[in-house]
């Protein structure tokens, strides 16, 4: 009787091993880049030819290899950094499982060349489609040096669904910089069709690296982070509310050294910015973890692009709070760079002729009339308003001072939706409904979380449908949401009526924001979305109750919506994410009007 299963011939089983960690010319320059790594270089160049199809070419000045260990090298599970199972609790090193060489080889026309410190000759081995010639010796120096043509010459099915040449290329150079950024101590090079594409010469320290790799402006526009926790030490870069974008591109992680993904990292940054950048945009961060080996996994996925946490709450609350303290501390009021204008641009010659009028102006109708309102200066001294702004207000009764040091004094209000504050820095412009909001949206908050919240039942109950995973995590939420005012109907399976809801979300598309939230929360991350909906609910009550565009305010409720934003803990930001603030500076007024 013949047996229908068989052994696969060793050639077919490194194929199919390559399938799943070669999937493009980036995989193969990922994984010989991080062997050198191992094999502690301190010079890596790469080159590719026909966006690596034609060749790869990975040259470093590591610990190189005897002929004993080049011969070895591309065997299957062949590797030098393990020796035992337990050796998978505690991984150090980039590459472990002995598959990434005889993989390459067993797609490509491979040759691997290399020669140990101290030897007197180096050795060369070659394989042909997983099929291995004589090893000979290389006049090559030291460290060592791998070759890949013909990538996928065998495999015409995984060419076949490659991507255009500046495609491939373009990913090739992002996996290189996200091997090179937290190797500071290590140069890199690309050569593209033998033109440079990449040149990052080894520094001193982890910003250096960083300014090569993204650009001194990427710096100028963040904020540095140093945080240390039980659970991980977190470094990096948190990239300026303003800076955000429509996807995660600008979110970066590395943990011990290690670029990788994780499904929650992009929530995790929404949780710790908040409201300080719009809904439906994504941060910018770079961030370097440093935990204890044994309190991760990176044997999860065939590319070692993902890890997984012992404790992952405590990783991610790590990062959370590593952030929110570095905001917190920041002052993020943006400021406006008046080099983008002309400064010597003619003006129009009425505005241009106001300094010789000055006397006619002030004896007739103003063109400022009911657009600049300064209320109540008429019974005061002009020189009082335009006082220097450590000169304390004469209106600024005790209770509305400022809770933060110079912070902007309101002067006037401009089109009615603007005041105009003066600060040590220059000029500070106010929109009062963004300002208003923040500190509504803050009392809110903390009025929520005492549950004192009144709902409306629904006229017609709204039927939601969130699929049979997200209904398990639902029906976990009822009670939660039941607290504040989003009643919910269990009918079986994975439907669900919504019966009612706060009364200030009643123009809300709540079964819409609850599928959001469904989508986005991990069920290992947030049981509840207590927090989630306080938010939302709060940023609903303080829009529709802040004061509006339009609105007419005096002085007095001027300095009271300023000392108010004062103690906010976010005065950044309104609820949805737009500046409430912007700075005029100083300096640049000056060089505008050409007196500096």
């Amino acid at each position: 009787m013949s047996t229908k299963i068989h052994i696969l011939d060793e050639t077919v089983s490194n194929q199919i091993a390559a399938g799943e960690v070669v999937e493009r010319p980036a995989s193969v320059v990922k994984e010989l880049v991080e062997n050198a790594l191992d094999a502690a270089a301190r010079r890596i160049d790469v080159d590719l030819e026909a966006s690596g199809l034609s060749l790869i070419r990975v040259t470093d000045d590591g610990e190189g290899m005897g002929s004993e260990d080049l011969q070895l090298a591309i065997k299957r599970h062949a590797t030098s950094k393990l020796k035992a199972s337990r050796d998978l609790l505690e991984i150090e090193s980039f590459g472990f499982r002995g598959e990434a060489l005889p993989s390459i080889a067993s797609i490509s026309n491979f040759s691997a060349a290399s020669k140990e410190k101290g030897a007197s000759e180096g050795f060369e081995i070659k394989s042909l489609g997983g099929v291995e010639t004589a090893l000979e010796p290389s006049a090559v120096n030291f460290g060592t040096r791998i070759e890949v043509r013909d990538l996928f010459f065998n495999t015409p099915a995984r060419r076949k669904f490659l991507k255009s040449a500046s495609t491939e290329s373009g990913r090739v150079q992002q996996d290189l910089i996200k091997l090179a950024l937290p190797q500071p101590e290590v140069s890199f090079s690309l050569r593209l069709d033998k033109k440079l594409s990449i040149d990052f010469p080894r520094v001193k320290n982890l910003r250096e690296r960083v300014g090569q790799a993204l650009g001194t402006g990427f710096l100028s526009e963040s904020l540095a982070i140093e945080f240390e926790a039980p659970a991980a030490k977190v470094r990096g870069w948190a990239g300026l509310p303003g800076q955000h974008r429509s996807n995660r591109s600008g979110q970066y992680l590395f943990i011990n050294k290690r670029a990788v993904e994780h499904r929650l990292l992009g929530f995790t940054l929404s949780q710790a910015y908040g409201s300080l950048i719009p809904h439906g945009r994504h941060a910018v961060a770079i961030l370097f973890l440093e935990l204890n080996p044994s309190e991760l996994d990176v044997n999860v996925h065939p590319a070692k692009r993902e890890v997984r946490f012992r404790d992952e709450r405590a990783v991610l609350d790590a990062i959370r709070h590593a952030l929110g303290e570095t905001l917190s501390k920041a002052s993020l009021m943006a400021a406006y760079d008046l080099s983008v204008s002309n400064p010597r641009a003619p003006m129009p010659s009425d505005y241009a002729s106001y300094s010789f009028k000055s006397a006619e102006m002030r004896s007739g109708p103003s063109p400022l009339d009911g657009i600049l309102q300064v209320p109540g200066l008429a019974s005061h001294e002009i020189s009082a308003a335009l006082a220097p702004h450590q000169t304390p207000s004469q209106w600024m009764s005790s209770s509305q001072e400022a809770s933060k040091a110079d912070w902007p004094v309101p002067l006037a209000q401009l089109h009615r939706s603007y005041i105009l504050c003066q600060e040590s820095g220059g000029l500070v412009v106010v929109d009062q409904h963004a300002a208003h909001e923040r500190v509504l949206y803050e009392r809110q908050c903390r009025a929520l979380e005492n549950g004192d919240l009144k709902s409306q039942r629904l006229l017609l109950p709204q039927k939601l449908s969130p699929g049979p995973t997200a209904a398990v995590r639902l029906r976990s939420w009822m009670e939660a949401l039941a607290s504040l005012g989003l009643e919910l109907q269990d009918l079986g399976g994975d439907v669900f009526y919504l019966l009612s809801i706060p009364s200030f979300m009643k123009n809300v598309q709540v079964p819409a924001l609850l599928q959001d939230l469904l989508d986005v929360v991990g069920e290992e991350l947030e049981k509840d979305p207590l927090d989630a909906f306080r938010r939302e609910i709060a940023a609903q009550m303080a829009c529709k109750a802040a004061i509006k565009a339009g609105d007419s305010l005096n002085l007095e409720e001027m300095q009271h919506l300023m000392s108010d934003l004062s103690r906010c803990e976010i005065p950044w930001s309104c609820p949805h994410g737009r500046p409430p603030l912007v700075r005029l500076p100083l300096e640049e007024l000056e060089k505008y009007f050409e007196r500096r």
